[in-house]
């Protein structure tokens, strides 16, 4: 997930919400709100074209398939919207990535290619109304001229579910990264997501010549690593230094590579950012689209859909995806039914893993309800309530459990479900793994990230806020940008960046301890720096027992399954949420038909 919601996109156009403007320089690290705000507008698209003429050879890099001419502002040269597979179009639709064609064109690498295919999304992913295209396995460079001529390489993969987001997205923009850690190349890639990138396509006739297509997002992130690995001297990066990092599917993806055999040798560390092996569906959750498109669009074949024209399969999937669509799929194949017992197997153990999550994850979910208290903890209480309901009572009593370490550590009411949502969805997979590595004699390190959001307060430390961190890119509203919050995001890139370098994230002012099973040491990243021993003991071991009693606590899937439930318990609240939707999506329409105020 990025970015954040319909209030923090009105926040900007309205201009709420200020501070006093700190100096600035083109590469002060430290702007105004406004400056904040101007950086944080979606590019407008335009797609790169061959060069015929001459060109800036210094601004190149001469890869397999093309010689890519970049751009360069203040120190930092960026390229963008470079392919790194053969476009999946046409009759490669649903199928496997693969390489693209050799060649010695020179082509522009001016722009962010295209999003992949989406619902547009007012309430949260701005590369949603972005341009999208079947067209988009793509990726941008950001390179600082000065530091090592062999750069460490970060490659980070965005989040948004497996349904949604881009490397469009400000919130992404490399510049700040790489302006202020001048030793690493930071790289961003694109995935198809949703039914492109996710299919269970074995039920039509012809399926078997697309065995992949129930998990092609992650071999496009294979492909994309491939290529970069091959390809990433040009640019000055050491193709045998390579970190992966992502965040939430990103974090999830990342996890994935860790265990795949696939991915294996294409990279030797990975920052997996609140997002662990726990996303992702069984088989049986995947049938119910393939017979939509069927019923849809009379497709009795494979080639029957790949004849779809692209923008009608777009406007179906922007009307049905919140019903039908797949996480990453447990198909016992490519990804195996129980995918965490690869970490419990050893089979992360050769690489340096760095990993956490924030203080408040499932607050986020408030924010994308549009802000709907009411809604959020009907949500929260519907899925724990069906858990319990559909689990063994082996779980049930680990779950009393849970909730009596949770009272203990001064947690009452409705906090107990929202803490409860925080680790089931995106806190405790992370620890999980962190201990299952560290277990196994790998070197592991992980970390809380409890900085708050600055607006809307009830976010406290959600989901998504480690990422203005990290790429140093506020929006001057949901996070203000201010000097102190600026010099966090350095620290905790200099961390990221050291990690990339050596494999250790500790900086001058703040040592990492390597974690392990004994003593749980974490770095929690915020006002108060620190490093914690066995943070909230009894809520972590608690919720460890469930992972293992509890099948439903273990994995999670989308909000599909909730949200009927909710309509019913809680008409009247969900009818509001819903209403909500539909009047910010018809904003949002109207402003992208007349091309005015798409922030």
């Amino acid at each position: 997930m990025s970015k954040l919601t319909i209030s923090g996109v009105i926040a900007l156009l309205l201009g709420i919400g200020g501070y006093v403007p700190c100096g600035y320089s083109a590469v002060s690290p430290y702007k105004t709100q406004a400056q904040w705000q101007e950086i944080n507008q979606i590019e407008e698209y335009h797609p790169n074209l061959e060069i015929t003429g001459e060109y800036d050879k210094s601004l190149a890099a001469d890869c397999k398939n093309g010689i890519f001419v970049g751009r360069k502002q203040d120190d930092v040269i960026a390229w963008k919207g470079i392919p790194f597979a053969t476009q999946p179009v046409g009759d490669k639709r649903f199928k496997k990535a693969t390489d693209p064609e050799a060649s010695d064109k020179v082509y522009e690498a001016y722009y962010f290619g295209p999003s992949c295919m989406q619902p547009i999304d007012p309430t949260g992913e701005r590369s949603s109304l972005y341009e999208q295209s079947e067209a988009c396995l793509n990726l941008n460079v950001w390179k600082n001229v000065n530091g090592a001529k062999e750069k460490p390489v970060l490659v980070f993969i965005h989040g948004g579910g497996w349904l949604q987001g881009g490397t469009a997205d400000p919130l992404y923009n490399g510049q700040f990264f790489a302006q202020h850690n001048p030793d690493v190349i930071l790289v961003t890639v694109t995935y198809r997501m949703g039914m492109m990138g996710i299919m269970n396509l074995s039920e039509f006739p012809d399926g078997k010549e697309y065995e992949t297509s129930i998990n092609n997002s992650i071999f496009d992130l294979v492909q994309s690593l491939k290529w970069i690995k091959e390809n990433i001297a040009a640019f000055g990066g050491d193709p045998n230094n390579i970190t992966i990092a992502g965040e939430s599917a990103g974090g999830g993806a990342v996890s994935t590579l860790c265990t795949l055999p696939e991915a294996k040798g294409l990279f030797q560390k990975a920052i997996p950012m609140s997002g662990s092996v726990n996303q992702g569906n069984d088989m049986e959750e995947t049938l119910a689209l393939p017979e939509a498109l069927k019923k849809e669009f009379g497709a009795k074949t494979v080639k029957d859909l790949q004849q779809i024209d692209f923008k009608t399969i777009q406007k179906y999937w922007d009307q049905n995806a919140i019903d039908l669509y797949s996480l990453i799929v447990r198909d016992g194949k490519i990804i195996p039914n129980d995918p965490f017992k690869l970490w419990e197997d050893g089979m992360s153990k050769d690489l340096i893993i760095m990993q956490g999550h924030t203080a408040d994850e499932f607050r986020y979910f408030q924010a994308v309800f549009l802000g709907d208290e009411e809604m959020f903890d009907a949500v929260c209480q519907v899925w724990m309530d069906t858990d319990e309901s559909l689990e063994t009572e082996e779980f049930k009593t680990d779950l009393s459990q849970y909730k009596e370490a949770l009272k203990n550590l001064g947690y009452s009411g409705k906090e107990i479900t929202s803490r409860y949502m925080d680790d089931k969805t995106l806190s405790i997979g992370n620890t999980y793994q962190a201990l299952e590595h560290a277990k196994n004699g790998g070197i592991s390190y992980s970390y809380t990230f409890e900085k708050k959001y600055d607006y809307p307060e009830y976010l406290g430390a959600a989901h998504a806020i480690d990422c203005y961190y990290m790429f140093g890119t506020f929006d001057g509203v949901d996070v203000k940008g201010t000097k102190e919050e600026v010099d966090l995001a350095l620290e905790f890139q200099k961390m990221i960046a050291n990690f990339a370098k050596t494999g250790d994230p500790s900086t001058e002012k703040y040592a990492w301890p390597v974690y392990n099973n004994e003593t749980r040491q974490k770095m929690m990243i915020g006002d108060n720096m620190r490093v914690e021993t066995n943070p909230e003991k009894e809520r972590v071991d608690a919720a460890l027992k469930m992972m293992k009693s509890g099948k439903r606590f273990r994995y999670i899937n989308g909000f599909a399954e909730q949200l009927p439930i909710v309509a019913e318990r809680y008409p009247e609240v969900y009818q509001r949420y819903i209403n909500g939707v539909l009047a910010a999506k018809q904003k949002v329409t109207e402003d992208i038909e007349s091309k005015k105020n798409i922030h």
